[in-house]
């Protein structure tokens, strides 16, 4: 039954996100006046249609997305150019149609995070851990240091990490000149510590010189996809143990050990159950902003089982959609950089179908906000990976387009034809290397993982 549901909710996923494509080409297309021959919700044999104007309306069997026929599409030299013709209209005119299907996934992923931020969402509530402290400021003097967890301030319990920063300034506010008191847990030790907050010259806000994170647990909360977790046959529940020895109390502990060991064969136990296991699995290499490059093996940890529910005012969730998806983009732009340079592997960056149908099911479990963050996700990767300049996709024709700007006439038939066969021929090695990848993070758990 769960594969059946993972099956379902990846097809769904890739259906939508192919189908919002394809609608950003027909509706540019329809408005540029290109006659557009068939729009179809679907591929293979026709289900159900029906014709208005020039353009067949089909439902199809496939359920994988849709396509869009437009008239006069593929240059044809021996034939003339009719109106309403694909090439009937100017190069700058058919460059618009081919930019309006990724610009069509970026929008889509810009409203449904906005929606999101709209509607609102709930989230565990995590405590503040202390990631670095700042030299000759209140919080070295007074002796707090990384990997400490700030449990209350003058009495009063702080369960969220994000409102910290506030609380602490309207403290400040209220009993001007006086000194906090902050009681921490250090490994399995509670401390207390008075500190005299400083006011920054440029924001004019009270700091103690610290850098925050949402504390965590060593409880595994997920195990992702395709990650050296999942191919070791760790599972959502089990408690981090030790990492080369090193005792795990909290996700910080974990980093901690595990970032520096990229690339290298790690021994970690973890307990489930009552069973004490014990793994040896190599960390993948990432690169994390302000961090560096960090080994990860593809965990989440618990924080809580509190929540609080994150919610926004219309146009402010609406502007944080767009930053998220230009952060998004961001993202991908430089993972693509660092695999072509090496700095990354991408056998263990590169999945095909079969993971991007694991992850939508594994997102779907999680309920319909995790979903639809994923599809969100899912739909700039498609609309960035759509805009590169190979043959085949819609940068590769763009460049056809801009080169015919440039040079006054198209491009000649034989050159397009060549060149996509080229890029026809690196998508196909591409699909076969992540199906592969996909495959062997399959069987890895039953034929190569280390006891």
């Amino acid at each position: 039954m769960q594969t059946i549901q993972i099956i379902i909710s990846g097809l769904v996923a890739l259906g939508v996100l192919v189908f919002v494509h394809e609608f950003g080409h027909f509706a540019v297309a329809k408005l540029a006046g290109i006659r557009v021959l068939k729009f179809s919700l679907g591929f293979g044999t026709k289900i159900f249609g029906f014709k208005r104007g020039d353009t067949e309306y089909l439902i199809s069997w496939l359920p994988l997305g849709g396509y869009v026929k437009l008239a006069g599409e593929q240059l044809d030299e021996t034939h003339p150019v009719e109106p309403g013709d694909y090439y009937s209209r100017p190069w700058w005119v058919r460059l618009f149609v081919l930019f309006a299907g990724p610009l069509m996934n970026l929008v889509a992923a810009a409203l449904v995070l906005g929606t999101l931020y709209w509607v609102g969402f709930s989230v565990p509530l995590a405590k503040p851990q202390i990631m670095g402290v700042n030299p000759n400021t209140p919080a070295a003097q007074a002796g707090l240091s990384a990997g400490d967890v700030i449990v209350s301030m003058n009495n009063q319990a702080v369960d969220d990490w994000e409102r910290f920063a506030e609380r602490l300034n309207q403290l400040v506010l209220t009993a001007p000149g006086k000194p906090v008191t902050l009681s921490i847990q250090r490994r399995k030790e509670i401390r207390s510590f008075e500190l005299l907050p400083v006011q920054d010259a440029k924001s004019k806000r009270w700091l103690l010189g610290i850098t925050l994170a949402p504390a965590g647990t060593n409880v595994v909360d997920r195990v992702m996809v395709g990650t050296p977790a999942e191919m070791a046959g760790l599972k959502d529940g089990d408690r981090m143990v030790a990492v080369e020895d090193q005792e795990v109390l909290t996700k910080y502990d974990f980093q901690t050990a595990i970032w520096p060991r990229g690339n290298q064969p790690t021994r970690i136990r973890v307990q489930r159950g009552t069973e004490i296991l014990e793994r040896t699995i190599t960390p993948m290499v990432q690169s994390f902003p302000g961090q560096g490059k960090v080994g990860v093996i593809g965990v989440q940890f618990k924080a809580s089982d509190a929540q609080h529910k994150i919610s926004y005012p219309f146009f402010t969730a609406y502007s944080y959609g767009v930053l998220q998806t230009w952060n998004i983009t961001s993202t991908i732009f430089i993972s693509l950089g660092q695999m072509i340079s090496g700095q990354i592997s991408a056998k263990d960056s590169v999945g095909g179908p079969i993971s991007i149908v694991r992850m939508a099911g594994q997102e779907a479990r999680s309920g319909p906000v995790d979903f639809l963050f994923f599809l969100a996700g899912i739909s700039v990767m498609l609309g960035v990976l759509n805009l590169l300049p190979i043959p085949i996709l819609d940068g590769g024709n763009a460049v056809f387009f801009i080169l015919e700007g440039i040079l006054g006439h198209p491009v000649s038939m034989k050159w397009q034809e060549i060149s996509q066969r080229v890029g026809f021929a690196l998508l196909m090695g591409l699909m076969v290397f992540a199906t592969y990848t996909d495959i062997s993070k399959l069987v890895t758990p039953f034929f190569g993982a280390h006891p």
